[in-house]
């Protein structure tokens, strides 16, 4: 085992190897991302239409269990993360396929609780998945004491099998109560769920545009959907927590979109309808691997972090006034780095809608 790992670290492998094995992990993000899930349903119904007796047992065992443990993800009883599988090699070679890095530019003292409010979203969020899902990046050691945990869509949770898969990742649903009750974990080290995993204190990740900015990401444009967005706001107001600007340069260029008045309503349409947004994208190259993202690279910048103070009953007052706050440190720290990590920086701007 000791030499199967000493061969697959990145300093023994020829430059020509470490590359094939950096598409095959964006490769592998692409099947997690539109594969997986419709996998995981197709392996359930071969069980239940071609199983025998026993795996039938196993099925009705593993759904009494679902069924069991359906708050997971709102009570932060489980879905902490697991730190096995957020370190898998595959995920460092992902995040050196771009590359994808993370920017610290101010210390997060371990001993409170974090939202980082995240833009842009692009098309997928591959930096977002690369830094805060898994450790392709070392947010842990960069932010010692610090567990992530991201917020994805609630489907997630309902789809057997990937619903594991989704909580080892520490990944937790986008539901009001979720996020607040994870905002409000004890930052004691000694308390039971920080003893389990070794952290002291949660950030949570999210990506505030969602499905509509997914839908006007174009390669090169920084259009960001803002203005009405207030309830991450009110979450921190009503926890305390810090809040957190975070931008990701280059997150809008490894993939492109098809375009269309016709095909954009239809998206509109669905997004209404599931709140997900099925977007026409093109990758590497439209077929036969339009999945896998464009090697460009993803520089994530962590902002400092806005103090709070907990108000458990916010007026609209107080939220419009740190939102707009909010809206204005995002502004700067995109001002302030922009030219470090973007091609023709000046004719660049950031669009808030």
């Amino acid at each position: 085992m000791k030499n199967l790992k000493s061969i697959l670290s990145s300093s023994a492998l020829t430059p020509t190897v470490n590359r094939y094995l950096e598409v095959l992990s964006a490769l592998l993000f692409g099947y997690i991302v539109f594969f997986i899930e419709v996998s995981c349903a197709y392996i359930v119904y071969r069980m239940i239409v071609y199983g025998g007796t026993i795996t039938h047992l196993f099925l009705a065992g593993y759904f009494i269990f679902m069924f069991v443990d359906r708050n997971a993800d709102n009570d932060c009883s489980r879905g902490q993360g697991s730190d096995w599988i957020r370190n898998l090699k595959c995920f460092k070679y992902f995040a050196n396929y771009f590359p994808v890095k993370l920017i610290k530019t101010a210390h997060l003292p371990p001993n409170k609780n974090y939202l980082f409010a995240c833009y842009p979203h692009g098309v997928i969020g591959c930096g977002y998945f690369a830094n805060f899902v898994t450790h392709g990046t070392n947010f842990h050691q960069l932010f010692p004491g610090i567990r992530s945990r991201v917020v994805s869509l609630t489907y997630h949770f309902y789809i057997p099998f990937y619903r594991e898969l989704v909580l080892a990742w520490g990944v937790m649903s986008p539901k009001f109560i979720s996020i607040k009750n994870a905002l409000s974990q004890s930052t004691d080290e000694n308390a039971p769920l920080n003893l389990k995993d070794g952290y002291r204190s949660t950030a949570i990740v999210i990506s505030i545009g969602g499905a509509q900015e997914s839908l006007n990401s174009k390669p090169g444009q920084y259009k960001i959907v803002i203005k009405k967005r207030k309830g991450f706001i009110k979450a921190v107001l009503q926890t305390g927590a810090s809040l957190v600007p975070v931008f990701s340069f280059g997150e809008v260029d490894v993939y492109d979109q098809v375009e269309g008045p016709f095909l954009r309503k239809f998206q509109e349409f669905m997004k209404r309808l599931t709140s997900v947004s099925p977007v026409i994208f093109i990758g590497r190259s439209f077929l036969p691997i339009g999945g896998i993202p464009r090697r460009a690279p993803i520089n994530t910048v962590v902002g400092a972090p806005i103090e709070v103070t907990k108000n458990p009953t916010p007026s609209q007052s107080d939220i419009d006034n740190l939102h707009a706050r909010y809206m204005e440190d995002l502004f700067k720290l995109f001002e302030e780095h922009k030219s470090k990590y973007l091609n023709d920086s000046r004719n660049v701007h950031l669009i808030m809608e």
